[in-house]
């Protein structure tokens, strides 16, 4: 199984509420989505730093199913939508064992 994990600050300005519902229409549209979880941080920082404003973590069956999800012509519509709303992101895809 392949895990994409993805973090983003929230640019100035712009709504951290509008990001979330963005990311949720892509659980609805793209079928390559084995499961994923959305969730924006809680919590006040600490001594480790400034915490990301939320993370998306899918996971998909195998690295072609990552590649069909981010080639999609939707996910590009939302990645589109998506950039002017973030200051900062980031993005970790790793094999996952199954347990």
């Amino acid at each position: 199984m392949i895990r994409h994990v993805f973090m983003w600050q929230v640019a100035e300005g712009h709504d951290p509420e509008k990001v979330v519902e963005l990311l949720t229409t892509l659980s609805e549209k793209l079928p390559q989505l084995r499961s994923w979880e959305l969730g924006s941080h809680a919590g006040e920082p600490n001594d480790n730093g400034r915490p990301w404003d939320g993370v998306l973590i899918s996971d998909f069956d195998d690295w072609q199913g990552l590649a069909e999800y981010s080639d999609d012509p939707y996910h590009a519509e939302v990645v589109a939508q998506l950039l002017p709303m973030v200051s900062e992101r980031a993005v970790v895809d790793f094999v996952r064992e199954q347990a």
